[in-house]
């Protein structure tokens, strides 16, 4: 369960859009290890003209604002992983939007487990679950990783 909300400062068509969707979805599966499943791309289009650099309004010739807000549970993945999304990310979106504002930001937000959730359960409610089931599976010397 990852949620990635992608704000830019333009308007896509949809085969941008699909790319970005498909892309990061892949991403999130193969760099990030998440489950396609339940991975959630969120994509916001805005005018050029509601971003600003250095307090300078950008209108469509300019270099596109891009904010990108990756939502993950925390400690599930380590800083190479992170890093690698972060990199990835940022080349995809040059790939299928063109030239972007050098402050284009890529952040991770690393929730609690007790902080979110997917279909009524926190990710610690599923964890825990995970980890009663593997013991009354395995026996008492069962250990699972949180």
């Amino acid at each position: 369960m990852p949620y990635i909300n992608i704000r830019l400062g333009a308007k896509l068509n949809n085969t941008q859009r699909d790319q970005l969707n498909q892309q990061t979805t892949l991403f999130m599966n193969t760099i990030m290890g998440k489950r396609r499943e339940v991975t959630v791309v969120h994509i916001q289009e805005d005018d050029p003209k509601q971003w600003a650099t250095n307090s300078i309004s950008l209108n469509k010739e300019d270099p596109t604002g891009v904010f990108v807000d990756i939502k993950v549970t925390e400690g599930t993945n380590t800083p190479e992983e992170k890093s690698e999304m972060i990199s990835q990310t940022v080349k995809m979106l040059q790939d299928t939007v063109g030239t972007l504002q050098e402050a284009c930001y890529v952040v991770i937000d690393d929730i609690p487990a007790n902080s979110w959730g997917y279909d009524g359960k926190t990710q610690a409610a599923r964890a825990a679950l995970k980890t009663v089931a593997k013991k009354s599976f395995f026996g008492p010397y069962a250990t699972v990783p949180i």
